[in-house]
């Protein structure tokens, strides 16, 4: 987005980037946002659910929106609006910036051994930071701990976690988790995307002229797109080098996918009795979406989001024939 914006502003509208942990901890951006002791972040929303329960499904759920889901959703379904609300309570803006593809889902370490069933999550600690996920894990007797991304490797690799998850393949290769991981347990239950924006200090917003604003969002729609083809081509990209790096992928059983997909189901129904307010305001627009795009999702099957045709490798052999 940053990019995109100098770019489309010849260099004047620049925006200075510091790694997350160089101004100050992770989880303390919220608040200088909110502040204005910078005047944007870049967040996953559901980080913040501790400031408000209504963040909760921003930024993923527990066997909920895919990529598409939500960049329809956000830009579609009135999705836009409903994290404004959110962030507006604290004195900031929210823009859209991407999404991942389906995480990647827990890694274990050889000590700790894979996870195929339900019962293999029993006892290990896990590091996962949504809400909806530590519930659930809980409940099955795993041990989950929340903590900021820089943190995991040593983490794992000191033997405090058994194993974690983190983002999409290619981000996790880039965290080096390859090196102190074993096992890739699939598929990715509990955050089928990652919904990712930059969250701005109102004040500062309303500083810039019409024409920055309208510059702004364009850059963010920009970087959306980018990071919605990019994660899905770079997990594709990962898998072998992770393959090759000596990873073992497993996939979960359909007895425990079912289970998991009612106790996401349960929680859910949970959390909204608990909630109310704007959390459930945000709940009713993403099931009505659900409810509205489920005769196409159904129609179109695995021609809406894709599959992998059975001629594949037959084209393959005669185009390398042909010299290709």
């Amino acid at each position: 987005m940053i990019k995109y914006l100098g770019e489309i502003t010849d260099g004047r509208f620049e925006i200075k980037w510091f790694p997350s942990g160089s101004l100050m901890k992770a989880f303390e951006y919220f608040d200088a946002c909110s502040k204005g002791v910078v005047e944007a972040v870049g967040d996953w929303p559901n980080y913040w659910v501790g400031k408000d329960p209504a963040f909760d499904f921003l930024g993923s759920m527990p066997y909920g929106f895919t990529n598409m889901d939500y960049m329809v959703w956000y830009y579609q379904f009135g999705g836009e609006a409903l994290y404004n609300e959110a962030y507006g309570k604290f004195g900031m803006k929210y823009f859209n910036v991407g999404v991942t593809t389906s995480e990647s889902g827990f890694r274990t370490t050889e000590k700790t051994g894979p996870i195929k069933t339900l019962a293999d999550y029993k006892g290990k600690k896990l590091r996962t930071p949504a809400r909806g996920t530590i519930e659930i894990l809980k409940e099955l007797g795993a041990a989950p701990v929340k903590m900021p991304g820089g943190e995991i490797y040593l983490a794992v690799e000191r033997g405090t976690l058994d194993g974690a998850e983190f983002s999409a393949p290619g981000i996790d290769w880039g965290m080096g988790f390859a090196e102190i991981t074993k096992y890739w347990s699939v598929p990715c239950w509990f955050q089928p995307a990652s919904q990712v924006g930059v969250m701005v200090n109102l004040k500062a917003w309303n500083k810039l002229s019409k024409t920055d604003q309208a510059l702004f969002k364009v850059a963010c729609k920009a970087a959306a797109m980018e990071s919605l083809t990019f994660h899905e081509a770079d997990s594709g990209r990962a898998i072998e080098k992770f393959i090759a790096k000596g990873t073992e992928i497993v996939t979960l059983d359909d007895e425990s996918l079912t289970k998991l997909d009612e106790m996401a189901g349960e929680y859910i129904v949970r959390v909204a009795k608990e909630r109310g307010g704007l959390f459930c305001k945000i709940l009713k627009s993403q099931m009505d979406y659900l409810d509205e795009y489920k005769d196409w999702r159904d129609m179109t099957g695995k021609f809406g989001y894709g599959f992998h045709p059975s001629y594949v490798d037959k084209v393959q052999a005669v185009l390398k024939e042909m010299g290709f």
